[in-house]
């Protein structure tokens, strides 16, 4: 069932009274632009407006696995209002942004803020005294707060008892499992470039495939994501740890009232990340299937079975009449290899490995000649391999970016070629100084760069005497070939 705004209605809302699911609905309208402002400030942040409020309000269905009746309706209406508005407190204020350190201090405290606010607008909310009481107590212990500060059961109305450290415990629960990429998207990654500790929230959250409890075992709650290198298999983890610790907080006071959760576990689709565990294993020696598993003894036999499968009929790997897989040794699966490994950890790992050691140099000289027209011999071509094997940008810009355009003329491409190796591993050391510190290596540089100096000065000579209607007219042809290959 959907509300006005297409939003799916939970199904612990869907199970109150019509009148008391209005006043909710009604709720929904009044926090929503408050809600909309949470991140008016602390602008890094994921998602904290409506949406998550209503995402952990889902949750309740899987924590309560349908069997609402559990919770009295009343507690289920104090429950949703204290979910709906548990992060109102981060909402940003004009007259507090000068002071110092606020972001830092809205953040660590909004639940406090949050239950402040809920009791000075309680009527606007729609609430009484004693329901904006319990509501604001809920919501503020979604976190840090201990839970055994609230009362286990207190009365409320006539007959009737509600639950505040039960209806607490589901809270700050839930509000760790809403985890799924609802939370922020890639756009809001692209358009606003987190620093580098709320990225990692950011991230997690798109890795997210769904969290349910277990078809075939219901007191377990399952996570499932894609995992696509080991930094996100880190993130993952650290984030399932996280989880794991609010469940530890929460697990007496849910089993008491029958919400049993015996465990969290994790489903994780680790394909793209197989794949590359793979040719990094058989990047440093030939290795049998059973070598292969030996060594991932961590990850499902059948999902490396089906991957090895998969990486033979596409020619990345070739097996032996003896059963040894080993990387194809032509340009596209060097390139393949390289491109799977770009951007991770592992990267220096594979650089370093025999695979490439052993296959480098006939790839060099393949893209020199092709490319540019040029051939390089004994230490020249040695000096320029030292590079190659020391910077990951070189490798990329060879393999996957260099295109040399034919309208150069009669100008020696090899100074190309030299400026795109000499500028791609420079880049490399400004990051990672290290890799310039092995003697061998800074004697290859000076080198090249000496072979530059040479070449430059014609070049320069070559570039003063050009016609200008020669070079438009050049600028105009290669731009048109840009165009040809965009399309």
């Amino acid at each position: 069932m959907s509300n006005n705004e297409g939003q799916i209605v939970s199904g612990i809302r869907n199970s109150l009274d019509p009148t008391v699911r209005t006043q909710l609905d009604q709720l929904n309208y009044k926090v929503e632009p408050l809600l909309a402002r949470t991140t008016n400030v602390l602008t890094n942040f994921t998602e904290h407006t409506l949406k998550h409020s209503l995402g952990v309000e889902k949750t309740y269905d899987i924590l309560l696995d349908g069997n609402y009746e559990l919770l009295t309706q009343k507690e289920r209406y104090i429950l949703i209002a204290s979910t709906l508005l548990h992060d109102i407190g981060m909402m940003g204020r004009k007259e507090d942004l000068s002071k110092e350190d606020y972001e830092n201090d809205r953040r660590k405290g909004h639940q406090t803020f949050s239950k402040e606010i809920i009791k000075e607008h309680a009527i606007q909310f729609g609430f009484s005294g004693n329901e904006a009481s319990v509501i604001s107590d809920v919501a503020e212990a979604h976190r840090k707060v201990p839970l055994e500060a609230l009362e286990e059961s207190i009365p409320f109305g006539l007959g009737e008892s509600v639950r505040p450290r039960l209806l607490a415990a589901l809270l700050r629960f839930g509000d760790e499992l809403h985890i799924t990429e609802d939370r922020t998207s890639q756009l809001v990654i692209d358009v606003l470039k987190p620093d580098e500790d709320s990225l990692k929230h950011h991230l997690r959250h798109l890795a997210v495939t769904g969290v349910d409890r277990k078809f075939n075992d219901r007191q377990k709650i399952q996570i499932s994501a894609r995992i696509e290198n080991w930094d996100m298999e880190r993130l993952l983890n650290d984030m399932v740890n996280e989880i794991r610790t609010k469940h530890d907080q929460v697990r007496e006071i849910l089993n008491a009232a029958d919400i049993l959760v015996s465990e969290i576990v994790t489903q994780y689709n680790d394909q793209y990340l197989l794949e590359k565990e793979i040719i990094l294993l058989l990047s440093h020696q030939q290795l049998t299937l059973d070598d292969i598993w030996g060594n991932l003894s961590n990850r499902n036999q059948n999902a490396i079975r089906s991957k090895i499968i998969s990486l033979t009929e596409t020619k990345i790997l070739f097996v032996d009449s003896k059963g040894c897989y080993s990387l194809g040794r032509d340009k596209t699966v060097f390139t393949a290899a390289f491109n799977a490994l770009k951007g991770t950890e592992r990267l220096y790992d594979f650089i370093k490995s025999e695979y490439v050691r052993n296959n480098i140099g006939v790839i060099f000289d393949d893209i020199a000649i092709t490319n540019y027209s040029t051939r390089f011999f004994n230490g020249d071509r040695q000096d320029r391999l030292l590079l190659i094997g020391n910077s990951p940008t070189v490798l990329n810009n060879l393999l996957n970016q260099q295109e040399a355009n034919p309208k150069f003329g009669n100008m020696n491409r090899s100074v190309v070629l030299d400026l795109l190796i000499l500028n791609g591993y420079m880049q490399d050391v400004s990051l990672n100084p290290l890799l310039s510190q092995e003697e061998e290596v800074v004697f290859a540089m000076q080198n090249i760069q000496e072979s530059l100096n040479k070449e430059m000065g014609s070049f320069l000579q070559l570039v003063q005497h050009l016609d200008p209607k020669s070079i438009e007219e050049g600028k105009r042809e290669m731009e048109q070939d840009s165009k040809k290959k965009q399309h």
